[in-house]
């Protein structure tokens, strides 16, 4: 005869009775069967006994279990169903259900709100917070409001009794009590017998203690998952903290940006190529950041996977400056991950050997079309020429030869610079000697318009270097000046003695150099903008200051467009 468990609003569940397979071999079967008749001493033992063995499992799932086995012999039931009760959204929900000698799955009974109006065994327990003994039930469900349901073991409703009888003759309902609150409902039902109060008493006793014993089996579990989910969360830190890390130690600038397009990480290399900090960019757009971010960002392939991605070249403006980065992009959990490098300085080489393969080209066509052409006519028969007509052709041949010499040289140490293969001497050198010297060998290939003089404040003061070096430096400042001196203009070479070195300055009161370009001249191949650029190499002054730098000295500029520049370079003091 099919026996009930009372669900939410009077819900049961059809629980048939069969004889319970034992789940561990060390569980004490028939231990409360001497509860019965015992004085209270001996009853107290006894449910001491049964909390220990309740509380040797920190599973709630098992502890129902050794419940259940505590209360097979001692208290006669075909069904047992324990259900919890949540007073903030007034729901019962099946936790544990037995029947045909296996447990059922507790999420085939519908988790229904608890009726305060009565009509549910239930419902009534919860409400009233007391037990509930019922030995008529078929005579309950024909009273006024007296509606239940069974729920079979595939979670098909039957409302009773308008489509049958509720197949139990007795039910016990005990409440599951935390600090004075109801937390749940356990049903016990029986086909066949009814129950007395001293079954009732055994049986509220070991519900109290199966109460205590889950909570305490779910706080432990509460506590596994927390500290677990704490030792993920801090390994996730750590990983995080070293993935970062990492990431500040590489030499590429690396940022994030999440599905807002807000930067969610920015790395020390990203720091130094835009001379932006990370604090001062978190949570910002990155069009606040990269001029046109909207439009560049269209050619940056995402990759699913780092292996796939593909670099692109693309200039960028930040803050006024551009610059030349290469952008790979992957797709991450968190967002879009950009790794850049900064191509500047490489980009502008290229372009700079561009530019000098098309200068030197340019540079060497000119003294070899004059070459050319004054050695032709020197060897044609057919034109009488005077002998100061070959002389100019031959000084011409001359001058176009050592022009051509100046820019084999220049490409030649430039060459060996980056090879660093040239070898400097370290002998004891008179500078204003070597001045005096120089301005004077200059002042044959000076024009006639420009005024060259010297001037030495540094007589005997000798500077430790390469004599053949040093003079190289001045004849190259000396050129670069007079290129850039105006007709009538005057280029002035003075020496002074310093505490530790001598200082030499090469002065022009020509074009100038524009601010923007002044912290550039000495880079190899670097040649002056604009309409004012005259010819060159770009190479000279990057060889002077690799030769002046090599040496032990340092080499710079001053200057105010419009009003002419001074170049000066100071090597140590020979002792």
């Amino acid at each position: 005869m099919p026996s009930t468990c009372s669900g939410p609003s009077g819900s049961r569940t059809t629980i048939r009775p069969s004889s319970l397979c034992a789940r561990f071999s060390n569980m004490p079967i028939g231990m409360m069967m001497a509860y019965v008749g015992r004085k209270p001493m001996e009853k107290a033992e006894l449910l001491l006994s049964a909390a220990r063995y309740l509380n040797e499992t920190l599973e709630p799932e098992r502890v129902y279990a050794r419940f259940h086995e505590l209360l097979e012999d001692a208290v006669p039931h075909a069904g047992v169903v324990v259900s919890a009760f949540d007073p903030a959204t007034e729901l019962i929900t099946c936790e544990y259900a037995w029947v045909d000698g296996e447990e059922l799955d507790p999420a085939i009974f519908p988790a229904l709100p608890v009726n305060r109006e009565g009509g549910g065994m239930q419902s009534r327990v919860i409400t009233t917070a007391e037990p509930l003994l019922i030995n008529d039930v078929p005579a309950q469900v024909k009273e006024p409001g007296g509606v239940y349901y069974d729920v079979d073991r595939e979670g098909q409703m039957r409302k009773v009794p308008e489509e049958g009888s509720p197949g139990v003759r007795a039910a016990m309902m005990m409440p599951v009590k935390h600090e004075g609150q109801v937390v749940g409902v356990v049903q016990l039902m029986n086909a066949d017998a009814e129950y007395d109060q001293e079954q009732l008493e055994l049986a509220e006793g070991l519900v109290g203690l199966m109460g205590a014993a889950a909570r305490n089996a779910r706080l432990h579990e509460a506590a596994q998952a927390e500290a677990a989910a704490r030792a993920r969360a801090e390994a996730t830190a750590a990983e995080r903290e070293h993935a970062a890390r990492v990431l500040d130690a590489v030499g590429d600038g690396v940022f994030l940006l999440d599905d807002e397009g807000l930067i969610r990480f920015w790395n020390r290399a990203a720091e130094l190529v835009t001379h932006k900090a990370g604090d001062e960019v978190w949570g910002r757009a990155a069009t606040e950041i990269f001029g046109r971010w909207d439009e560049l960002v269209e050619d940056i392939p995402v990759s699913e996977e780092s292996a796939a991605a593909r670099p692109v070249t693309l200039p960028v403006d930040v803050d006024g400056r551009e610059l030349w980065l290469s952008f790979v992009a992957v797709r991450s959990l968190a967002g879009v991950v950009y790794a850049f490098r900064d191509l500047t300085i490489e980009r502008r080489l290229d372009e700079a050997k561009s530019e000098f393969v098309a200068t030197v080209s340019h540079e060497l066509r000119t003294p070899m079309t004059a070459v050319l052409g004054a050695a032709k006519t020197l060897m044609r028969d057919d034109i009488e020429l005077s002998p100061e007509r070959r002389r100019q052709l031959l000084e011409m041949i001359g001058a176009q030869g050592t022009r051509l010499t100046k820019i084999a040289e220049d490409v030649l140490i430039a060459s060996r610079l980056d090879r660093d293969e040239l070898r400097l001497e370290r002998d004891h050198v008179d500078v204003a000697e070597l001045v005096r010297t120089a301005v004077e060998h200059m002042r044959e290939y000076v024009p006639e318009t420009i005024a060259l003089t010297a001037s030495a404040e540094a007589n005997g003061a000798a500077a430790l270097g390469d004599r053949h070096r040093i003079e190289q430096v001045l004849v190259n400042l000396i050129d670069n000046a007079v290129k850039y001196s105006p007709d009538g203009g005057e280029v002035s070479v003075s020496t002074a003695a310093l505490p530790d070195g001598v200082r030499v300055e090469v002065r022009d009161n020509g074009i100038g150099i524009p601010v923007a370009e002044q912290g550039s001249i000495f880079e190899k191949f670097y040649r002056l903008e604009g309409a004012e650029v005259r010819a060159g190499t770009g190479l000279g002054l990057y060889i002077c200051r690799e030769l002046v730098q090599r040496m032990g000295g340092t080499i710079g500029v001053e200057s105010d467009p419009g009003s002419g520049s001074t170049f000066y370079f100071e090597l140590p003091r020979a002792a």
